[in-house]
């Protein structure tokens, strides 16, 4: 039996953790949070959306509570960023654009937090929908 659902594989810069997430992602965004730019070490954060029953793992990512019930995913080998999740909202999980093998099918639907955007940054993608906060 032939599946068209698109499988999208990605990891660490070491390949100690991959991944794999299946089907469509359900969400996508640009961060310009604080924290995320401490994450990265990048003016800006983009993130792939995928249900968290959809994506396996090879490698387990480390993970880190930045604040109460929100958590970051990283390799522990490497220290590659790969995720981020919340306690509330479980059932979803960001994966890092810069963690798939192949990005280009992704794009952005909303940029969080332009109030603390760098503006420089703040101008990326402009016809899709800024946020002063999180969405």
């Amino acid at each position: 039996m032939t599946t068209n659902t698109p499988t999208h594989v990605g990891g660490c810069l070491c390949g100690a953790v991959r991944f794999s997430a299946s089907g469509d992602p359900v969400g996508a965004n640009h961060c310009h949070c604080g924290m995320c730019r401490k994450d990265s070490g990048s003016g800006v954060s983009t993130f792939v959306s995928f249900r968290t029953d959809a994506v396996t793992w090879d490698g387990t990512p480390t993970d880190y509570e930045s604040t109460p019930g929100k958590y970051r995913g990283f390799c522990p080998k490497c220290g590659s960023s790969l995720t981020w999740w919340s306690r509330e909202s479980a059932d979803v999980i960001d994966l890092r654009l810069g963690s798939f093998d192949d990005p280009t099918p992704f794009k952005a639907k909303k940029h969080l937090w332009v109030s603390t955007a760098l503006p420089e940054f703040s101008v990326i993608d402009p016809d899709i929908d800024h946020f002063d906060q999180g969405s």
